[in-house]
């Protein structure tokens, strides 16, 4: 195996400031169309980060595509403070497939709260052979994030200005895109293996991450990294025990429609050097199926004072019928993990 040095390169510093509301985000009806929520910080020298996610729909590879994003002031705003328009982060879109973008605010502007994202339009483009392998290896998030891998350039030609590209999501669905971070190969010779490797700062939204490679002349499939492990002391709050409960606090599996219902867990925390930790909880309810599309996502907020264990709720009133599973989560104000996500509960079934 031959080894190469890579130019490390961060596209985003992985640590917001602040997160953003979108106004509106506008998917194309041309055939490239934006893919759940965009995501946006202020970074740490005051410009608006703005990272999210298009497909392809069209049968044809697709180039140059137009993205524009008018930063707010406030979501009442009818002129944004200033546009800026981008494209995405691979050169060519396959076929029905995607490519993450990130587009930066001109200036470090303070006054920008909102953000508005729509399509412009693209190019057809030729093809891009798929001959680039990444294989990710172990994740590992502890005060920093290493992921290490080998690339493989299984062409007939010389893969040229190569760059390899971890994208983290985060828990909800659909996930949004929360950090890119980029490092570059000069030259993959044909038939050759090379490693590489990541290091420095993850986003504390990020739960899943994926891998994925272009070169001028190769692309690579987009690769999930399968084997992440954490080890850092903001998971400081253990979930335990989620519950859904009626008014007189009786556990339920099944619902009725329209009932309102609290979606219950039991947290405990470790010491902490201060003597408090503010949190949210979140509990979010999921359809099942393949696609589990999100039917509710709640939140509370809540101050531990000591380590003795608090139980959080969220009320949820059905709107849908249907099987339904729950999962929660404890960020702080600032949207860090402070705990591991939870298990999942049990079927939980409405009924007429």
């Amino acid at each position: 195996m031959k080894k190469t040095i890579a130019i490390f390169t961060l596209l985003v510093l992985m640590l917001p400031v602040q997160g953003f509301a979108q106004l509106t985000d506008t998917p194309s009806s041309l055939g490239v169309k934006l893919t759940g929520s965009t995501f946006s910080y202020q970074d740490n020298e005051g410009y608006t980060i703005v990272l999210g996610e298009v497909e392809n729909t069209k049968t044809f590879p697709v180039t140059n595509v137009k993205i524009w994003v008018g930063f707010y002031s406030d979501e009442t705003s009818k002129n944004p403070l200033e546009t800026n328009t981008g494209t995405t982060l691979l050169t060519v879109v396959q076929p029905y497939g995607k490519s993450p973008f990130m587009i930066k605010s001109k200036t470090p502007d303070p006054e920008i709260a909102q953000v508005s994202v729509n399509m412009l339009g693209f190019n057809s483009a030729s093809a891009k052979q798929q001959l680039l392998e990444v294989i990710p290896s172990a994740l590992s998030i502890s005060d920093g994030m290493s992921l290490d891998g080998t690339i493989t350039n299984k062409g007939q030609q010389s893969s040229v200005n190569t760059q390899v590209h971890l994208v983290s999501y985060d828990a909800f669905n659909p996930p949004r895109i929360v950090g890119i971070q980029t490092i570059s190969i000069n030259e993959l010779k044909p038939n050759t293996t090379y490693d590489f490797g990541f290091e420095g700062a993850v986003d504390p939204r990020a739960t899943s991450f994926k891998v994925i490679a272009e070169s001028n002349n190769y692309q690579s499939k987009i690769t999930p990294v399968t084997d992440v492990s954490v080890d850092i002391m903001t998971r400081l709050i253990t979930i335990h025990d989620i519950q859904v409960l009626d008014s007189s606090g009786d556990h339920l599996s099944k619902i009725k429609l329209g009932t309102p219902v609290d979606i219950t867990s039991t947290l405990s925390i470790q010491a902490t050097s201060s003597g408090e930790q503010q949190y949210v909880y979140y509990a979010q309810v999921k359809q099942f199926g393949e696609k589990g599309t999100v039917e509710f996502l709640g939140m509370a907020e809540g101050i531990f004072n000591s380590t003795q264990p608090q139980t959080p709720h969220v009320t949820w009133t059905p709107q849908n019928e249907g099987g339904f599973f729950i999962e929660t989560f404890v960020w702080d104000q600032n949207g860090a993990a402070l705990a591991s996500q939870s298990s999942t509960v049990s079927v939980i079934l409405v009924t007429p």
